[in-house]
């Protein structure tokens, strides 16, 4: 049988499909109960979920599997995966478990994990993890002598909304008119309930919780491409900014109304220079992906800002945040993580009340012109990237035979630009292409080099459509 093995971020898959079938499911969940089980004598883990169908399923396989190892599970229900890290870390929970799959299409699903301390596990364990669903796959898993129990957290999730208002700076967005878009995901309930309690003025959209719709034309991925909707509805409601969460409130995308979208470079840039303006910015460094434009660190640069660069990822951004007590981590998806000693993930909602800040105490100078430097620089390094979705798995010979093509078209950019090429470790049958140039004067070279690589990509399997 095919070994389960985790991406960039937990398991990911089809709902309905391998490994996410229920009966793989419950042997899943009774690895992760072993797992739990060598950690602690009384283990218990805590388990949330977005709200896609597939998610009630999943959640219940794996409580299953847990509960027969003797493993007590919290559940919180419709949760961000921020959320149950949060509640993970403050209840001192062996292991926290998320059903989700963030940003991807509505019949994806997936399993992540977090660690009691609430950061996402290390290598070693997710190898330990993939072993004990081998054999759990392999051969029949006796019970635990004592059968878990389950019990619901619906005061934890009031605790993390709590959370969020007790650490806003001045405990509040008063005067801050905001059009919130929520995904039909997980923070449809959270988010407005923290900003509201905040003070801020809400007009609240995609907020259903039925699942039916999680992420589909709404949210901050959709925002990103067609910001034109989202730029109606502010001009509609008279607010300032649209923010826009995804499916499990991790990323944070901003739209104003004139139709300028601000992602991860934006709020990232704008959050570490508004935090080195107050020398409360560790060493005075942030840490981002490989994938950032260079732009970016051209920019922090000026204004005596450095910058760190991990591989794509929480796992890599959190490594490097708390491996050097660095204070903040983003990368260009809009996902971003602040070392303040309370949050250990990347929170949409946390993001937003920071930006909400910025934006009062900035009243007189939108984030257009604080983010006018950053955006001068980027212009001087053009970048495409690329999704490219196919309708199969590319063999290891295909994409060997990219990979030579990407290293001909390196050769011929020379140190003048980069080109990175790579298989999506969340989303089955996805590939990315970035090309960047040093200068503004390749803009037209580096959009002929991605779309040489995207119909490369396409000719090798050989029936393919671009996302």
């Amino acid at each position: 049988m095919q070994r389960v093995e985790f991406g960039a971020d937990g398991i990911r898959g089809y709902a309905g499909e391998w490994p996410l079938l229920p009966p793989h499911v419950v042997r899943i969940g009774q690895a992760l109960g072993q797992f739990a089980a060598a950690r602690s004598e009384h283990p218990f883990v805590v388990m949330g979920r977005d709200p896609r169908p597939s998610g009630i399923s999943i959640a219940t396989c794996l409580t299953a599997g847990l509960m027969g190892q003797g493993v007590d599970v919290i559940t919180l229900g419709i949760m961000t995966t921020p959320g149950v890290a949060f509640v993970t870390r403050g209840q001192s929970a062996d292991l926290g478990i998320i059903v989700s799959a963030s940003h991807s299409p509505l019949e994806m699903n997936g399993i992540k994990l977090v660690r009691s301390s609430g950061l996402r596990l290390q290598r070693e364990e997710e190898l330990e993890i993939e072993n004990l669903i081998e054999k759990a796959l392999r051969e029949t898993i006796p019970y635990a002598a004592a059968t878990g129990q389950e019990s619901e957290g619906a005061h934890l999730v009031e605790l993390y909304v709590q959370d969020h208002v007790k650490r806003c700076p001045g405990r509040s967005l008063e005067g801050l008119k905001l059009v919130l878009d929520c995904a039909d995901g997980a923070a449809s309930r959270v988010a407005p309930d923290a900003l509201r309690r905040l003070k801020a003025e809400v007009v609240v959209i995609n907020n259903a919780t039925d699942g039916k719709t999680t992420n589909y034309h709404c949210g901050s991925e959709y925002a990103r491409d067609q910001p034109a909707f989202l730029t109606g509805e502010v001009q509609q409601a008279n607010a300032s900014y649209a923010f826009a969460l995804d499916g499990d409130g991790d990323r944070l995308v901003v739209v104003d109304a004139k139709g300028n979208v601000f992602d991860g470079h934006d709020i990232l840039y704008i959050l570490a220079t508004h935090y080195h303006s107050r020398q409360l910015l560790r060493a005075g460094t942030v840490v981002t992906t490989h994938q950032a434009n260079r732009g970016l660190e051209q920019a922090l640069k000026k204004r005596g800002i450095q910058t760190v660069y991990t591989n794509n990822g929480d796992r890599h951004l959190e490594a490097a945040l708390w491996g050097q007590d660095y204070l903040l981590a983003g990368e260009p998806g809009g996902n971003m993580i602040v070392n303040d000693g309370y949050h250990t993930a990347a929170d949409a909602i946390h993001t937003a009340i920071l930006l909400g800040r910025v934006i009062l105490e900035n009243s007189d100078t939108p984030l257009l012109e604080l983010a006018s430097d950053l955006r001068a620089k980027m212009r001087e390094y053009p970048q495409v990237t690329l999704s490219i979705k196919t309708t199969k798995s590319l063999s290891d010979k295909e994409q060997e035979s990219i990979q030579r093509e990407v290293k001909r078209k390196q050769e011929f950019l020379g140190d003048t630009g980069r080109i990175r090429f790579w298989s999506s470790s969340t989303e089955p049958k996805l590939y990315r292409i970035m090309v960047e140039g040093s200068h503004s004067g390749m803009a037209q070279s580096v959009a002929n080099i991605a779309g040489e690589l995207r119909d490369l990509i396409q000719t090798c399997s050989n029936h393919t459509s671009l996302r």
